[in-house]
């Protein structure tokens, strides 16, 4: 049964320097289990909780496009205990996503 305050756990597969003081970082997040990809469906402009074991947890934009595939990408600046614990990850690290939560863009309107 789906509970949506257990977030999904994922792995980091890349992380990319968004700047040259590198305080913006793309995380590019895959999912460890297959029934936990197909099931989170997400529509452009909605967010994700994601969760850093031991810090807790910070609200970021998904910034992939629902028609890439399972993976997602969120691009997170450095600002807060959470982000910052985020930005001392590495690739291969395990992690949890929520959601997806909020309001989406209506597209076809």
């Amino acid at each position: 049964m789906f509970n949506p305050y257990l977030p999904y756990p994922v792995r980091i597969s890349d992380i990319r320097m968004e700047t040259e003081d590198s305080m913006l970082r793309s995380f590019e997040l895959e999912f460890l289990h297959e029934k936990d990809a197909k099931a989170f469906t997400y529509q452009p402009g909605q967010f994700a909780e994601l969760s850093v074991p031991g810090a807790g947890e910070s609200p970021i934009g998904i910034a992939s496009s629902p028609t890439e595939g399972s993976k997602l990408l969120f691009t997170v600046f450095k600002a807060g205990t959470v982000t910052s614990r985020l930005h001392s990850l590495n690739v291969g690290d395990i992690m949890g996503v929520r959601g997806p939560l909020g309001n989406y863009y209506q597209l076809n309107e």
